[in-house]
Parts: structure tokens; sequence; C-alpha cells
């Protein structure tokens, strides 16, 4: 009867130390893949945009890699910021581990994104760079680099001589101010070329159209339109075709919707600074991975962007660029 005993308690302690040993391991280890919880946070899930779906592929890419899913959303549109705060909000209440976003900035966004980080969420700003945020994780385009590139190409394509038009979404774009920083920067190394103008279309391609209808027929001297957006995009595009004017005033365009990969092609568009997206997502998910299991993290990482042309866009890299879903089967 003794030895049953003594035998029982073994058996006891032996059950209390290996529970105490898988408890630790856990802590010790931190969560599993299974256990990992993040959701992303588009400025649009709208199946018609190309560059948030690529956005969108990239993190669904690194999820799989990794062996664990992530909950994916987004307002219809790109300026829906009530919208995406509410979706914001919503992933708060469900305390993720961390949440990847595309912010549209206000007041109100900002206050949302303070209050993730003090509940202790992990937050990573994608396509934005580092201002006033309360997380100084980014992993995002060098906006400013693009507008660089997109000044510097317009300076080439008229002999040093560019007077450029540039047509932005709206100015309270922080996106769209650091690209027309990139540019003013660029022109200053060249006395020969200027910006004549910045005009803003809302994300309207009618009032595009009508901006660049109103400067065609001015007679003013300038010989390249900088276009910031895919609308701001087709609606230069139309009027240049309109009045005639395809040949002798540039079009210098951002992104690679099928829409402007056409106008590359028909050679409407001389340029396009082209991002990508595909590796942003999938940064920006692998990027809180790392703040979850508390690995060394950068704090800002900068994604470059290409310079794309009718003359380039066949080759093998500009092609996984400009088809991203295509290349990605």
């Amino acid at each position: 009867m003794r030895n049953q005993r003594l035998t029982l308690w073994l058996l006891l302690a032996m059950l209390v130390i290996a529970t105490n040993s898988v408890f630790y391991f856990k802590i010790l280890s931190g969560p599993s893949h299974e256990e990992r919880n993040i959701t992303v946070i588009l400025r649009s899930s709208n199946v018609r945009i190309d560059f948030w779906q690529a956005v969108n592929m990239g993190a669904e890419a690194a999820a799989k890699e990794m062996g664990f899913t992530i909950k994916v959303v987004g307002p219809l549109s790109e300026s829906d910021s009530d919208t995406q705060i509410q979706l914001l909000e919503e992933a708060i209440e469900r305390k993720p581990q961390a949440i990847v976003i595309a912010p549209i900035m206000n007041d109100r966004m900002r206050s949302t994104l303070f209050k993730a980080n003090e509940l202790g969420i992990k937050l990573v700003i994608i396509n934005m760079s580092p201002d006033k945020l309360p997380s100084h994780v980014v992993v995002s385009s060098d906006h400013i680099e693009g507008g660089r590139l997109a000044a510097q190409t317009s300076v080439e394509q008229t002999a040093g001589y560019a007077v450029i038009a540039m047509i932005s979404d709206n100015a309270n774009s922080i996106v769209s101010e650091e690209r027309l920083q990139g540019m003013q920067s660029e022109l200053a190394g060249y006395k020969d070329s200027s910006l004549l103008g910045v005009y803003y279309a809302d994300n309207s391609e009618d009032r595009a159209y009508q901006i660049a209808n109103k400067l065609i027929q001015s007679n003013t001297r300038f010989n390249t339109f900088i276009t910031l957006n895919e609308s701001a995009s087709q609606g230069v595009a139309r009027a240049l075709k309109e009045q005639d004017r395809v040949d002798d005033i540039n079009l210098i365009g951002f992104d690679s919707s099928s829409d402007e990969v056409q106008l590359l092609e028909s050679g409407i568009m001389k340029s396009s600074i082209v991002q990508k997206p595909f590796n942003m997502g999938y940064l920006g998910v692998k990027t809180a991975l790392n703040l979850i299991d508390g690995d060394t993290t950068e704090p800002i990482t900068y994604i470059d962007s290409n310079v794309i042309t009718k003359g380039n866009m066949f080759t093998a890299e500009n092609q996984k660029l400009l088809f991203p879903f295509i290349n990605s089967k």
C-alpha cells in the first residue's frame, strides 16, 4: 500500500512538472504560427484597383509562407476615411497582435492609431512616410525619390528644357506632397527646367481633363504633364488625344493600372513611375511578424520604384511589375 501511494505521488509530481514545462515553453518561445493574429487594412479593397489588390497579394503570400492566415479589409473608395477608421476601430476591439495599415490620414485616424498603440497592438504603416505617426515602423515606397525620378525623366525627355504642369489629387495628400518635394529638389539642379504649376483634380478624371484642356488651349508654354494618380493620367491622356498634342506634350504618370499600361503601350504616356505594391504588402506582414516575435526591426523600410517606358516595358523584370497577377500564378 505504501509503495502504491509513493508511486501515485511520483506520477502527480511528474504531471505538475510536465504541465509547467509546457506553460513556460510557450511563454519563452512566443506565439506559434497558428496563434499569430494580424489584420491588414488597405486604403481600398476595390477589386478594380490593381495597386491595392497587388498589396493584398503580397500580404497573403507572406502569411502563407509563414503558415498562418491574415484578415484583410478596406473601404471601397480610397478617400473613404470614415469607413477605414471604423474598420480600424473594429480591428482594435478584436485585439490582434499587429495591424498593418495604409492609412487615409486625418486627425481622427491619427488619434485612433494612437489608441491601438497604447493598447499594445503592434503597428506597421505602409505606403506612407513617418509623419507624426504613433509608430515609427514604416514600410513604404520612397515618394520623394519617386518625385525626383519623375522630374529627372521629364528633363531627359525634353533635352534639359522641361516645363512641367503637375496634376495631383488633393492638397492634403502626404504622398503627393512628398512627390512634389522630390520634383522640386531635382528641378533645382537644372537652370532651364521648371515647374509651371500644381493643379488639383480631387481624384476626378473629368476634372483632370478640364484642367489639361484649359492649359493646352491657353497657349501657355509648357511641354510636360506629370500626373500623380490614375484618374489624372486618364483625364490628361483624353485631352492630349482630342487636342492632337500627344507628340509635343509628354505625359509622365505614376503606377501601372491596366489602363495606364495601355497608355504606355500606345505611346500616349511616355513614362510611368511604377511602385512595387506586392513587395510592400509582403514586407509589411513580415515586419509585423518580426515585431510580434521581438526580432530586430528596421524603423523605416523604403521600397524603390522603376521608370517604365514603351521601350523597356517588355523586359522580364518590368513585366513582373506591370502584370503581378499573371506572374504570381
